[in-house]
């Protein structure tokens, strides 16, 4: 145990021995760790917080509308309420864009906050069924702090074909839900209405749509690109309104006053055929469309486009045998998109075409054509399905309407798509009838039961024609002419349904009108 004690002690000592030395100099003493100083209060008051950036939550608010249109076979009483739902985006300057189709023929309009604390109501500023987009304002001016919460987003650059975009919506809890997708084509198509056709991105993507699919932004580098128009989850599929659009859109709709992209109503084929080239002194190869029909009220027929041109090019862009042009951006597009997705009314533009001369000669011309809208606002037929106060006119227990696409449109819900022959053969004569100097088809609609109507249920609906052998121009007309003292006291109308004549005592009218007005409709018109 000695022997240990010892080795261990002499261990030690060989060990201390082996520290390096200081030669005398001791160790600073530990100097007090420094402390930054704490920023003042103004500091932080003055410090910026970070900028909130856009995102489903932030800039996107939940549409609530109640549907309450007039029903146009009864165009005196509204439709029952039906509600729809769907999404808008804050653009910034109090301006909220949404889909027609979600605000169509609403009697009221309700914003609301994605985590549902807030509700506000809007009214809607500029509405476009055909190219279904809609902008909202506040209603009141007391609820401006709704719009201070959110973050405005900015409308981005037109895509590219293969662009990677995202597809913006969120849920009843308010949580955000982006799906991605791919710009993969283009197609024409009318977005809402039966009438002519965009140019609409192809959106491939696996998006499950909330509230209805439609008026969903969809964004690329948190820039707006397009809004959603369609979503088709089983095909991974949503059409939706291009940049292009929606610039145009916007740019009328802040101007306060909105009139709706240009419309030509030409029916036009391709030049795919070479025999049918051959018969039109073509080349065999060659690009153009050929014009089947036009409205003589058109711009383009104003312009001097006959039916039998082919248009080769617009604003020197030639087209290809399909009618198409190159874009550089989306690839071949309809030509449509020069002179109705990216135009304005007032635009003019350069058509080169080709016409035969008196020796069946094919000789190239140019035409500059200046864009309206009048091959629509000049339709016997207002092609548009939605009137929002649609007008009549009650005599006798006569009802009478203007022939509108609304009311076909309603007509053939009510009979499984089978409208009246009469009805069906005027659309597509109008243009005969036209030439009689009719401006607006007018109809009679049905017979109200009252002693002067007996008998005349059995000819509506039917084209109202003459009354006292006066040609009926429009429902104003005919109004005017109802108005005026009958020959012998007695009207004599006539319509294309047989037995073709309707008989109405002035004083027999003024009874039943009164009697309608006292148990059915108490307005008996409306201009």
């Amino acid at each position: 145990m000695k022997i240990l004690s010892l080795f261990s002690l002499a261990s030690l000592i060989l060990l201390s021995g082996c520290q390096p030395r200081e030669d005398g100099r001791t160790a600073p003493a530990p100097q007090p760790e420094q402390k930054q100083p704490e920023p003042s209060r103004e500091q932080l008051e003055e410090a910026p917080a970070p900028a909130r950036l856009p995102s489903p939550t932030n800039s996107m608010v939940g549409i609530n509308a109640t549907n309450q249109g007039y029903a146009m076979v009864q165009p005196w009483s509204k439709e029952n309420p039906a509600y729809s739902q769907g999404f808008g985006i804050y653009l910034g300057d109090g301006n909220i864009l949404t889909a027609a189709n979600i605000v169509y023929s609403a009697s009221f309009v309700e914003v609301t906050s994605a985590d549902g604390s807030q509700t506000v109501p809007v009214t809607v500023t500029a509405f476009d069924p055909e190219a279904n987009l809609a902008l909202l304002r506040l209603k009141n001016e007391k609820d401006a702090s709704f719009l201070d919460k959110l973050v405005p987003v900015t409308l981005g650059s037109a895509p590219r074909l293969g662009d990677k975009v995202v597809f913006w919506q969120f849920n009843d809890d308010g949580l955000p839900i982006t799906t991605s997708g791919t710009l993969l084509a283009t197609e024409s198509s009318s977005p809402f209405t039966n009438s002519e056709p965009f140019v609409l991105y192809n959106v491939k993507s696996s998006v499950t749509p909330l509230k209805g699919g439609a008026g969903n932004p969809i964004m690329r580098d948190n820039e707006l690109v397009a809004l959603s128009a369609n979503c088709d989850p089983s095909a991974q599929k949503a059409l939706a309104v291009t940049q292009t659009m929606i610039s145009r859109f916007l740019k009328q709709a802040r101007s306060g006053n909105y009139i709706g992209f240009p419309a030509d109503g030409t029916q036009v084929t391709e030049l795919t055929d070479p025999v049918f080239r051959k018969f039109l002194g073509l080349p065999e190869t060659g690009g153009g469309f050929y014009v089947v029909k036009l409205p003589v009220y058109g711009s383009f027929y104003k312009a001097g486009v006959r039916p039998g041109d082919v248009v080769e090019s617009v604003n020197g862009i030639p087209l290809d045998s399909k009618g198409l042009i190159k874009d550089p951006a989306l690839g071949p597009v309809s030509a449509n998109v020069l002179f109705r997705d990216s135009a304005m009314p007032g635009d003019t533009i350069t058509l080169g075409i080709r016409r035969k001369d008196k020796d069946g000669v094919s000789q190239p011309m140019t035409l500059d054509v200046k864009l309206d809208r009048s091959a629509l606002d000049g339709d016997l037929v207002n092609p548009s399905p939605f009137v929002s106060n649609p007008p009549y006119r009650i005599y006798g227990g006569l009802v009478f309407v203007p022939l509108t696409g609304a009311l076909i449109g309603e007509i053939n819900k009510l009979s499984k798509n089978r409208p009246p022959l009469n009805l069906v053969e005027a659309i597509q004569k109008k243009e005969d009838i036209r030439k009689k100097g009719v401006d607006e088809i007018v109809v009679f609609l049905m017979a109200l039961p009252t002693q002067a109507t007996l008998g005349y249920a059995q000819m509506s609906p039917s084209i109202v024609e003459k009354v006292n052998g006066v040609q009926v121009k429009s429902l104003k007309h005919l109004n005017q002419l109802l108005d005026l003292p009958a020959p012998g006291g007695t009207h004599r109308i006539e319509v294309s349904q047989q037995p073709y004549a309707m008989y109405m005592s002035q004083k027999e009218a003024a009874k039943a009108d009164r009697f309608i007005q006292m148990r059915a409709v108490p307005v008996l018109r409306r201009d």
